[in-house]
């Protein structure tokens, strides 16, 4: 089927035009860490999920969703929506555990956004992109 036009998904930017690539390195935060270790235990010592079924979490956001999420936000919200439709958390149970844990931090949860934030009111701009 040569010449044929191919779908390609907001996900898939493989072959296209980047741009320059800035060089910098970027130290790991904790809870990037501590989201890949869940993930890798949940992955390869339970069997609950694979990368592939991860994958499908992030490819089905939606343009907005997926393009306002850095690389490990991304894996943190497709573990959290599949460990939610394997019905072993419910997103009620993570979004209450998020406020809990911005309480103890003194800041806000954006549940909207996927952030968290000190409270401070910012202008429309707010939350940087």
């Amino acid at each position: 089927m040569t010449g044929s036009p191919r779908y390609r998904g907001y996900h898939d930017i493989g072959g296209l035009p980047g741009g320059p690539i800035a060089v910098q390195e970027f130290p790991f935060e904790d809870w990037q860490k501590l989201s890949e270790a869940i993930r890798g235990a949940l992955e390869t010592k339970y069997g609950v999920v694979s990368l592939d079924e991860l994958r499908r979490g992030f490819e089905s956001f939606g343009h907005d969703l997926y393009e306002s999420l850095g690389f490990y936000e991304r894996r943190a919200e497709a573990l959290t929506r599949l460990l939610a439709e394997k019905d072993i958390v419910t997103l009620a149970e993570v979004h209450a555990r998020m406020e809990k844990i911005a309480a103890i931090r003194d800041q806000l949860v954006d549940h909207e956004h996927k952030i968290l934030h000190d409270g401070v009111k910012r202008s429309a701009s707010f939350p940087p992109r």
